[in-house]
């Protein structure tokens, strides 16, 4: 048994699957799980990297029938039920269960995936931070920084841009000085932010984004990214070296490269039980599948779904396993929320939790008592009780000092220094023997 893949889909299926007499293989290129929401928090300094991210054998330590192993899948033998890897190796499966998730999407902007800073990985929110501390500093130890502020654009008014936006616009104060003068400017191709929410939950997000003084140019699109800036659609030129992509992802092209048939945005098509259809053994869940239209309308890219989604592929094989009938899938929708900043979020809920892709939120609100809640989501669905408490107590710490947890500058060294002893003396072991 097979899980490609450790997003939030991955990682419910391969827990689904513990008790079982499955032997289990987790494959992914990295050895650790990633909590995407909080990336923005890594990449503005608030929290460090090991906060949202958890290492894959400490969380299935628990589990004797779970085995990680760190991997790139490159093709799959079908006719063999073997899934080759990137470094040559292979790994045979009974069952298969696909969840490689997304990645980022930059719709043919030309410059845009060269010059831009994306925000989809914990490796792409450390460079962030690095490249923002960086420019923060340099700002800092000149003399006319309060006149020339550093300019930083984000593409995307989504929650996750609304968010980072709002992290940013406090950043630059609280991380190394109020003299240091950081600009932030959001632009969004669409009327008006966070699309998915309410016109009122939009109205209170545009107002306090530009009550912390974020630029927000809404109905403006990008036309070009290069090293010194972006040009807009109508002409407009923007100077910044810092172009944040928080715009949109797509599927993971390995399901088109597997031969299976997908939809126009990469995502594998599968049946109401998320089976791969022509493939009774086989499952795929999260961002990387989506039901058939004819089935209903497909559950959203987002965590909530993967979580549930790769749950219920878990469940399945186990009940395959069992000789069990396999059940339908029924996602149930928890509701949106997108947090401002400080204190501040944004929320809007079902009355009770409702079966189908679309909902109403006839219970919307806003401001602290959406924040708080916002963080009792985010703290339960962190992996481990170490990050959940580590995370509670910076996030309290923040709220109160304005200080964050993840805003030291390390430089990563050019390459291993070897220090040769000279001669006639013994090296000295960093380690005894």
């Amino acid at each position: 048994m097979v899980v490609l893949g450790a997003g939030f889909a991955g990682m419910n299926a391969a827990h689904a699957l513990r008790g079982t007499d499955a032997a289990v293989i987790v494959l992914d290129k990295n050895n650790y799980h990633t909590f995407q929401p909080l990336l923005y928090q890594v990449s503005t300094g608030y929290l460090a990297a090991e906060e949202v991210g958890s290492a894959l054998r400490t969380i299935f330590r628990r589990h004797p029938n779970v085995t990680v192993r760190m991997g790139s899948a490159a093709s799959v033998h079908w006719a063999d039920h073997t899934l080759c890897l990137g470094d040559g190796s292979a790994v045979v499966f009974d069952y298969l269960i696909l969840a490689a998730g997304a990645e980022r999407n930059y719709f043919g902007i030309a410059g845009m995936a060269e010059h831009s800073w994306p925000l989809y990985t914990l490796d792409d929110a450390v460079r962030l931070r690095m490249h923002l501390l960086n420019r923060l500093e340099e700002t800092a130890a000149t003399l006319d920084h309060a006149r020339v502020p550093i300019t930083a654009v984000v593409v995307g008014g989504g929650p996750t841009g609304v968010e980072t936006a709002g992290a940013l616009a406090s950043m630059g104060q609280e991380l190394v000085g109020p003299a240091t003068a950081l600009r932030v400017i959001l632009v969004e191709a669409l009327p008006r932010l966070l699309a998915a929410f309410s016109p009122r939950s939009s109205k209170r997000a545009l107002e306090d984004l530009r009550r912390r003084g974020v630029e927000v140019r809404l109905g403006e699109t990008v036309d070009s990214a290069d090293a010194g800036g972006v040009t807009l659609a109508d002409g407009h030129r923007i100077d910044t070296d810092t172009v944040i992509w928080a715009a949109g992802v797509q599927a993971n092209p390995l399901g088109a490269a597997f031969g299976l048939e997908v939809n126009r945005h990469g995502r594998i098509l599968v049946d109401p039980q998320l089976q791969v259809p022509g493939h009774s053994n086989v499952f795929a869940a999260g961002d990387f599948a989506v039901t058939t239209p004819a089935h209903g309308a497909a559950p959203p890219m987002l965590a909530s779904a993967a979580i549930q989604t790769g749950r219920h592929a878990g469940e399945q094989v186990a009940r395959l396993i069992a000789g069990e009938a396999l059940t339908p899938f029924r996602y149930h929708d928890k509701g949106i929320m997108a947090v401002l900043g400080r204190g501040d979020a944004v929320a809007e809920l079902p009355l009770r939790p409702s079966a189908g892709g679309t909902s109403r939120y006839p219970l919307r609100f806003g401001g602290l008592p959406a924040w708080l809640l916002w963080v009792g989501v985010h703290i339960v669905y962190l992996i481990g009780f170490r990050n959940r408490l580590k995370v509670l107590l910076d996030w309290g710490w923040s709220y109160f000092t304005s200080r964050g947890a993840g805003a030291i500058l390390v430089h990563p060294p050019p390459g291993r220094q070897v220090v040769t002893p000279p001669l006639g003396t013994a090296a000295t072991r960093s380690h005894p023997s």
